[in-house]
């Protein structure tokens, strides 16, 4: 967790301040996991030039999981200032922070972006050159067009799209991307992870942001991009991310007709009477003109029928009437269970009925059928192929592989994708199903009396190819992957027409409470907060009020709306758990004291010290007798004590934890760990606000000297050292060497974080704070005027950071003396903070305080 603490300088000595606000997210496993954290600064009053400083302090921050419940803590992290006016003028700054990642925003595409996994060239793929004949057409306009590919299932669509995309990939256009877009939560995402491949995606922001960034950069491209939307089943979000502008050709598949109205129809059909008899005759190896028209007017010239026609004719050396004969002996009554629905193609399910048998059965096959059995309940739009190698650890699924489990797997998606039941990407990396065939097979699954086995094994194997909560901003593609899977299986718990187990419904809202913690950490509340509500609403239903699921869903939910900022629906939440925990378990038990620092956490960053600091001195005092003076746990208590001591301006109390906690942490975890830094962090600034820069700085200088060397020039945590040095510098005067340093940061975050990330903010606010310390307020307004903007777009208008960005902006016009442009921006700030954070939060006592004094001024 992290807070944002300002400091004040006057030209004669070092003015008392007091800074607040704290809060924790939600972590799973040992204590040294990730955790998510957020600040807010107070005012302070004195006479003369207030001088800014960015500094964050590490807390406690847990989260109870399925397993376990514990408490974590996270190494110093930046933190913004908030300028504020004293009634004699003077200027002093706090505000809020955020956490990792990059991105930029190029002018142009610089060279050829292939995104997404675009299928394969199928054996016998029939060009259907007067479909690709329109599609080039309409991309000739040279303007925005969008062309939407509408039929039935199985006529091709999907394979029509993927040969434009070959065709325009190998012509060199700059852009060819490919989105799996069967749901609006896919198509936010997908369309992010474009954004991030060409360079636009920003930290922090959630996948409908960075959708709304490719929108506007496609707008502003001129030479050619494909976007291609595969298998759209909703419009109305997709209409408001589609390029009006630019030269951008989108191109949609779907078998919903109103996508027509996104732009232009291209209906598919299925083939020609000429297209499915070559495709039979070359597919099947059997030059036989008239038997593969018989069969191809038998399933109704289908592709995928087809498809699954030739390869059974080919394996089993069968001439075409042979086959017609056996497909017409099928039953689907007796193969397949009957199913609400709007049924299957005539034809189709039996000639994929056919497939399946002349896969065969037994030991032999075993591997291939598991993959069957996995890949038609999980996502059509795909899964990684690494994620399939791990099948083989699970005998339900793949039965028992002996020698290298990945040979025996590559070698079974082989067999597969040559008998047209699965998919490959151009690339290799992703196996896909076709929808038809998944409701075939899964309906064959049911009939067998395994669906529920099945599905039960998927959801275990499932959890297990996700990535660790440390890794998800790092590992997107896992954690989309994850993301996707289980909203896939979720829909098998809420169809109607599946019984399921309650182990198996158990498993999936464990999957689906792991996914919202895996969208929080990668800062998508957006997507995090509606599946963690109805996360939360499942298990009420499964299990009643009480059961313990019950309460880590409610946890994690305050979390996401904690890091929303939204403490108004965050803060009841977190106060009913913490009574149901202890009228469930008593008042020691470790969850207890996670729940217990959580609402602590969360009144502090409320303001309401005199509710969170009891809480954490009952954590602390509990802490030690359950665990001990050193333990991980206990450390985190006292460092989180210290900080609401510090925050209530009570220093004489908080910088002995402060310092007790350093040496312990030197003792127990060495001095270049990355909490110990922490805690040489948090101790410095106490000293700096204590007015003892003799010792504070030392130990910044130390400080970001440990993080060079230990972490690296480029992690966030030296960034944030190299401001504190500077901010500390700033403090005492030498702006000589403050404003250099907050110049390097400022540079370093836009290079690693992106110009829009938070961290980005707070060392652009940070830096001209110090500008401001100098006198140069011709360099410093444009700064905060470039970071009110940016935060609105980034973080919205009622976000604790935007309303920390426009005090700045207006405290700054104060001092330049144009008080016609800070009063109304005061005003306005007033206004909003009293409806957001209340009338008696530090940043609206900040605001009132400043308008106050403007108001005086004129």
């Amino acid at each position: 967790m992290s807070r944002g603490k300002r400091w004040g300088l006057t030209g004669t000595g070092v003015v008392a301040t007091v800074a607040a606000g704290v809060a924790t997210n939600q972590v799973e496993g040992p204590w040294w996991a990730q955790v998510g954290w957020f600040a807010a600064a107070m005012t302070c009053v004195g006479v003369g030039l207030w001088v800014t400083r960015k500094v964050s302090s590490p807390e406690e921050g847990t989260a109870p999981v399925e397993a376990a419940t514990t408490s974590a803590e996270t190494p110093a992290a930046p933190v913004r200032v908030e300028i504020a006016v004293s009634p004699s003028g003077a200027l002093s700054l706090t505000g809020p922070v955020a956490a990792s990642a990059q991105g930029r925003e190029p002018d142009s595409a610089a060279s050829s972006v292939v995104v997404g996994d675009i299928p394969r060239r199928p054996m016998a793929f029939q060009p259907r050159e007067g479909l690709m004949r329109e599609l080039e057409e309409a991309a000739g306009s040279g303007r925005a067009v969008v062309c939407a590919l509408t039929g039935a299932r199985g006529v091709g669509k999907t394979q029509i799209a993927a040969a434009y995309a070959r065709r325009r990939a190998e012509e060199g256009w700059p852009l060819v991307a490919w989105v799996n877009a069967e749901t609006d939560d896919q198509l936010l995402a997908g369309l992010d992870a474009v954004a991030a491949a060409v360079g636009i995606a920003v930290a922090g922001e959630d996948a409908e942001q960075g959708a709304r960034r490719l929108k506007q950069w496609l707008s502003r491209q001129s030479g050619p991009c494909l976007l291609v939307l595969d298998n759209l089943t909703g419009t109305e979000v997709a209409a408001g991310l589609l390029p009006v502008l630019g030269s951008v050709q989108v191109v949609i598949s779907s078998n919903r007709r109103q996508v027509q109205a996104l732009g232009v129809a291209v209906p598919v059909e299925v083939f020609t009477v000429d297209e499915a008899v070559a495709f039979l005759q070359e597919r099947s190896g059997r030059a036989d003109e008239q038997g593969a028209l018989l069969l191809a007017q038998e399933v109704e010239r289908l592709p995928l029928a087809l498809a699954q026609a030739a390869w059974v004719i080919r394996s089993q050396h069968l001439d075409y009437a042979t086959y017609v004969r056996r497909l017409r002996s099928v039953s689907l009554e007796r193969m397949l269970p009957t199913v609400p629905g709007e049924g299957y193609p005539h034809g189709a399910a039996q000639a994929v009925l056919l497939s399946l048998t002349q896969l065969g059965s037994g030991v032999r096959v075993r591997v291939e059928r598991g993959l069957l059995e996995v890949l038609a309940v999980l996502s059509p739009a795909g899964v990684p192929r690494s994620w399939l190698y791990r099948i083989t650890a699970y005998p339900v699924l793949a039965g028992k592989v002996g020698g290298d489990g990945a040979v025996r797997v590559d070698a079974a998606i082989g067999v597969l994708a040559d008998a047209s039941l699965i998919v490959v990407s151009v690339d290799g990396s992703s196996v896909s199903m076709h929808r038809f065939i998944q409701a075939v097979v899964r309906d064959a699954t049911r009939k067998k009396g395994r669906l529920d086995e099945v599905l039960s094994a998927v959801a275990e194997w499932v959890r297990a190819c996700g990535p660790s909560l440390e890794r998800v901003v790092q590992d997107r593609g896992d954690r989309e992957s994850f993301v996707e899977q289980a909203a896939a299986l979720h829909q098998h718990v809420t169809a109607q027409e599946f019984g399921s187990t309650v182990e198996f419904v158990v498993r999936v809202l464990s999957l689906q409470d792991l996914a919202g913690r895996y969208l929080v950490a990668a800062g998508d509340l957006a997507r995090a907060i509606p599946l963690l509500e109805q996360n939360l609403t499942d298990r009420i239903r499964l299990h009643g009020e009480e059961h313990p699921d019950i309460l880590t869903s409610r946890n994690n939910l305050a979390s996401a709306y904690r890091s929303a900022g939204d403490l108004a629906r965050a803060i009841p939440l977190l106060e009913q758990n913490l009574t149901d925990r202890i009228r469930l378990h008593g008042e020691e038990h470790p969850d207890i004291l996670t729940s217990r620092n959580n609402l602590a956490s969360a009144y502090e960053s409320a303001g309401d010290l005199a509710r969170a600091i009891p809480l954490l001195e009952q954590n602390l005092t509990d802490r030690i007798r359950l665990h001990g003076e050193e333990h991980p746990d206990t450390l985190s208590s006292r460092n989180n004590l210290a900080s609401a001591y510090e925050s209530a301006g009570d220093l004489a109390r908080a910088i002995p934890l402060y310092e007790q906690n350093l040496t312990d942490r030197i003792r127990v975890l060495g001095k270049e760990h990355p909490y110990t830094l922490s805690s040489r962090n948090n101790l410095a600034y106490a000293y700096e606000l204590a007015g003892d820069l003799a010792r504070a700085i030392p130990l910044h200088e130390q400080n970001l000297t440990d993080s060079i060397r230990v972490l690296g020039e480029e992690h966030p945590y030296t960034l944030s050292s190299r401001n504190n040095l500077a901010s500390a510098y700033q403090a005492a005067g030498d702006l000589a060497r403050a404003i250099p340093l907050h110049e390097q940061s400022l540079t370093d975050s836009i290079r690693v974080l992106g110009e829009e990330h938070p961290d980005t903010l707070s060392s652009r606010n940070n830096l001209a704070s110090a500008y401001c310390s100098a006198g140069d307020l011709a360099r410093a307004i444009p700064l905060l005027e470039q970071n009110l903007t940016d935060s609105i777009r980034v973080l919205g208008e009622e976000h604790p950071d935007t309303l920390s960005s426009r005090n700045n902006l207006a405290s700054v016009y104060c001092s330049a003396g144009d008080l016609a442009r800070a009063i109304p921006l005061l005003e306005q700030n007033l206004t909003e903070c009293i409806r957001v954070l209340g009338a008696g939060h530090p940043i609206t006592m900040t605001v009132r305080n400043n308008l106050t004094a403007a108001r005086d001024e004129r």
